[in-house]
Parts: structure tokens; C-alpha cells; sequence
């Protein structure tokens, strides 16, 4: 836990500076005491960490520094427990200026991206890959074209990669690098994670290409433990730690839309293969409550979302609603579309469907693509004097994304988007319930 002198809820910028691209050995200029609030974002659906920070300027920077949308930024930043982080990032952005009352200070907005997205939009993938993984291609890609060190010595250039199934040629004809990579995890095949639904991302630690099973398995022994009081809020605490692993806010976007979920094909679809040579076409039905068993969810027991008699009358007795067309090319194997398509088109869909919005004091040990824990009580009146947790809201759930905001009162909060793809098994007879494997126990 940090110091006594930190309040809950407390994060700090503690470096914050502007270099010139040109001159990187000159004295960095320190632009801590001008922002009034920063903030930034990261999401397992990007590639690029982005944010802005809000200036209050009464020295005339933008024309004296001069701030000309190629400045090196660094920041350093410190939360409530003392975890400190340091990124690199580009200004490439002046917006909303807008002249104090006296006309002897400007509010302004900075707007900057990690260094790798500036690396992507001025480069070029044409380039063949010969026999080799799609994991092995992509790292190539991410040292050839998005690692500078000469350029950029301060950037964090790890990345992590899930293994992939398959030896493959592929030829990149003109696609930036995060297009190609994104063009070769949606290509992905996983036999240990059966959906192969591949995120290529940017945490503030390092990229990943890992599909969400994965995240999944590796998030949940260590997931952060939050409790939603709004009690808690109002009362004095004493417990520091109460405070801190305590929801503000919680809202719930959507919890489900049947007419999306028919339309999108995530229950049933079919992958009809065009064989050209052979002048054939082959159709591969697909049905989720076949195979859901198989995939790693958020918990270890789920409840199937629709009974069977909804399933047959409305999902399965008129046809499939969606159909995937692809070409079959018997001189590249390990093409793998039957296993990819459908099964990352219904994960795809469940885990975007069911979701939380929540808000937290900030923390630097939590990033997208993590699990979290969640102990909800029921949203209704109970004479027991031990409100029951609500099964579906409560348990792990998988952060997709986090809106992170530091202001001059030196609070840090953060807004995270979390996904569950099933509810929760229970009793209810309305619904199938899929016991899966051992390794979710806990």
C-alpha cells in the first residue's frame, strides 16, 4: 500500500516532458505544472495506445517551444499503492484552443500516440513469408517495421505472441504493419483455443496477439478481486483497501438482443467452401450449441442463453440466417477457414454482447486483457441480513477496456468495459448447463 500521505483514489504524474524530435540531446522541457487533466486509453481492440492531456498555457508555448506535432512526450505516472509506469509517446495534435478571459493564457488540448503507430502509418508490408507460422510472421513484422530503437529509444517493444497452428506461405502485397498483422491474426488457427479469436493489442507493458481463451486462463489465478457498495461511497472508510477495490460506478450497456444475435450468425451460421478445380461447393453448418462446451468462458459453469424449443422454432427451423463464402486453393493447405470462421464469429459476438461499465480509483497494476473479479449483491429487497451475490453479475470478468484519467487534484480513475460471454449455470431449468474442465476451479 502507498504512504499514509496518499489519499484513496490518489495518482500523480511525476514527470512530464516535451523533447524536439530534431534535437533529442537538448533538456527536455517540463510541462508537468501545465496539464490539468491527461488521459488515455487502451483496448484489446487497438493496436495504439492513445490519449490527450488539457493545457493551461500563459506562456506562449505552442509558438515558442514551438509545438509543431513532432514533439517526443514522456510521461511518468504514480498510483495510489506506489506502482509507477513510464511510456514514450508523439504529439500529433493541437485542438480546441480556446483564449483565457484576459487573453494572457490559452487552454488547449495535446493529442498523442505511441510511437509505433507513427512507425505504421509511413511504412509499407510488400513482402513474401515462406513456410513458416503465422506467430513466427508476425514477429518479423513487428521487428522489422514497428521497432526503431535508433529513433525511438525509449518505446517498449516487446510482444507477446499465442502460438499458432500451421505452416503457411503468405504474401503481404501493400498493407501497413498493424493491417498485415491484423490480416494474419484473423488467419489464425489455435488447436489448444478452439474459437482462434486472435486480438492484436497494446497494453501499457508490452503488444499481444493472444486470443481471448487465452487471456482468460492466464487472468483468472491472479485476478483483482472489486465489490460493488454504494454504501461504502458515503461512509468514512477505514480501510484503505476497501476503498480501493470498491466499485463507483456500475452500469450494465447491454445484456442481450436477440434480434442482433439471430442476424449476426453467431448461433448457427454455415462456411460454404467454393472449390473451383474440382467445380464443387461444399457447405459446413455450424451450430454454437454444439461446440460452446468446447471454448474457455469466463466461468466454470454457463448457462446456454436459449432454451431449446427458442432454438429450434427461431435459430435453426427456417435456415441459416448468415452464410461465409471462401475459395478453396488445394495448393495452400493449412488455410484452416471451417475451424476459424465460425467459431471466432460466435465468440466474437458473446463476448461483445454481454458488458459492464464500470468506473475504479485508478491502478497500474491492472491492463486490458486481464480478469477481474466481481462481487455483486442482488438488486432486490431480501429480509436476510446477508444479501445473496447476483450469479450473473457476479465472478470473472474479462476487461476489454480501459479509459484511464488523471486530473490536477491528483485523483486517477479509470473506466473499464468488461465482458462475460455466458451467464453464469444455475438451477433454473431454463437453460442447458455445460460443466467445463477442472482447470476453472477456484
Amino acid at each position: 500500500m502507498a504512504e499514509n500521505t496518499f489519499d484513496i483514489g490518489f495518482g500523480g504524474i511525476s514527470n512530464a516532458t516535451l523533447s524536439h524530435y530534431h534535437k533529442k540531446n537538448a533538456p527536455p522541457f517540463n510541462i508537468a505544472n501545465y496539464i490539468t487533466e491527461l488521459s488515455f486509453s487502451e483496448s484489446i481492440d487497438s493496436p495504439a495506445l492513445m490519449g490527450q492531456m488539457k493545457l493551461l498555457d500563459s506562456s506562449g508555448l505552442i509558438d515558442n517551444f514551438p509545438i509543431i506535432g513532432e514533439e517526443i512526450f514522456n510521461l511518468t505516472y504514480v498510483d495510489f499503492f506506489g506502482n509507477e509506469i513510464s511510456q514514450e509517446f508523439l504529439i500529433y495534435s493541437v485542438s480546441d484552443a480556446v483564449p483565457g478571459e484576459q487573453q494572457n493564457f490559452m487552454y488547449y488540448t495535446l493529442n498523442f500516440v505511441s510511437a509505433h503507430h507513427f512507425l505504421d502509418v509511413s511504412r509499407k508490408v510488400q513482402k513474401s513469408y515462406q513456410n513458416l507460422t503465422v506467430k513466427e510472421i508476425i514477429q518479423l513484422i513487428f521487428d522489422e517495421y514497428l521497432v526503431d530503437e535508433t529513433r525511438f529509444p525509449n518505446s517498449n517493444n516487446e510482444i507477446e505472441i499465442e502460438d499458432t497452428a500451421g505452416i503457411q506461405t503468405i504474401v503481404i502485397p501493400s498493407l501497413r504493419p498493424i493491417e498485415a498483422i491484423n490480416f494474419l491474426s484473423r488467419r489464425s488457427f489455435s488447436d489448444v483455443n478452439k474459437s482462434s479469436n486472435y486480438h492484436f493489442y497494446q497494453t501499457r507493458e508490452k503488444f499481444k496477439m493472444k486470443t481471448h481463451e487465452q487471456m482468460i486462463k492466464d487472468g483468472r489465478p491472479k485476478a483483482i478481486e472489486y465489490t460493488y457498495n454504494p454504501a461504502l461511497l458515503a461512509s468514512e472508510i477505514s480501510d484503505r483497501d476497501d476503498g480501493m477495490n470498491n466499485l463507483l460506478k456500475l452500469e450494465i450497456p447491454n445484456r442481450l438482443n436477440t434480434i442482433r444475435e439471430i442476424a449476426s450468425g453467431a448461433m448457427i451460421t454455415d462456411v460454404v467452401e467454393i472449390d473451383i478445380l474440382n467445380k464443387q461447393m461444399i457447405h459446413n453448418p455450424y451450430t454454437y450449441k454444439d461446440t460452446f462446451q468446447d471454448y474457455t468462458h469466463n466461468e466454470k459453469s454457463v448457462r446456454f442463453p436459449h432454451t431449446n424449443k427458442f432454438r429450434q422454432d427461431f435459430f435453426e427451423a427456417d435456415g441459416m440466417s448468415k452464410s461465409h463464402l471462401v475459395f478453396v486453393d488445394s495448393e495452400r493447405p493449412n488455410q484452416r477457414y471451417i475451424d476459424i470462421i465460425a467459431p471466432r464469429t460466435s465468440n466474437l459476438y458473446y463476448h461483445s454482447e454481454f458488458t459492464l461499465s464500470v468506473e475504479i480509483y485508478g491502478r497500474n497494476d491492472l491492463f486490458v486483457g486481464d480478469v477481474i473479479k466481481l462481487g455483486i449483491f442482488e438488486f432486490e429487497e431480501s429480509s436476510s441480513k446477508q444479501p445473496e451475490l447476483n450469479k450473473s453479475f457476479s465472478g470473472y470478468w474479462l476487461v476489454n477496456s480501459i479509459d484511464h484519467t488523471i486530473e490536477i487534484d491528483k485523483t486517477y480513475k479509470c473506466k473499464l468495459k468488461l465482458s462475460k460471454d455466458l451467464a453464469h449455470g444455475d438451477n433454473s431449468g431454463v437453460s442447458t448447463i455445460a460443466e467445463l474442465t477442472s482447470e476453472f476451479e477456484g
